[in-house]
């Protein structure tokens, strides 16, 4: 028996929303592809979720699924909400001189 692995493309419908999220945030990271693994000769496989890692937190994507995972599958928020949950993991701290809030 032998691993096969294989590389899964992001929708573009997924990888534009993300990337629209990390420009219009000013967030440096990477997108990474997914993969498909299967064992040869058997009808065994797993896909391996397409990733982004923000400050220590992996996120999770699916193709045509509409939520995502943090860390691992087991915690996971609609797509739609990822924006607010990044704003709100990141710590802010107050600059009082201007009342602008700064990411540490």
């Amino acid at each position: 028996m032998q691993i096969v692995k294989e590389k899964l493309d992001i929708d573009e419908k997924l990888e534009k929303k993300i990337n629209n999220l990390l420009n219009f945030n000013n967030i440096k990271a990477k997108l990474e592809n997914g993969n498909i693994i299967s064992l040869s000769n058997t009808n065994i496989a797993y896909i391996e979720p397409h990733s982004l890692e923000i400050k220590g937190i992996t996120y999770l994507f699916f193709n045509e699924c509409e939520d995502v995972y943090m860390n691992d599958l087991s915690r996971s928020i609609p797509l739609k909400e990822l924006e607010h949950f990044i704003k709100c993991t990141f710590k802010y701290k107050l600059n009082t001189k201007k009342s602008e809030i700064m990411l540490i």
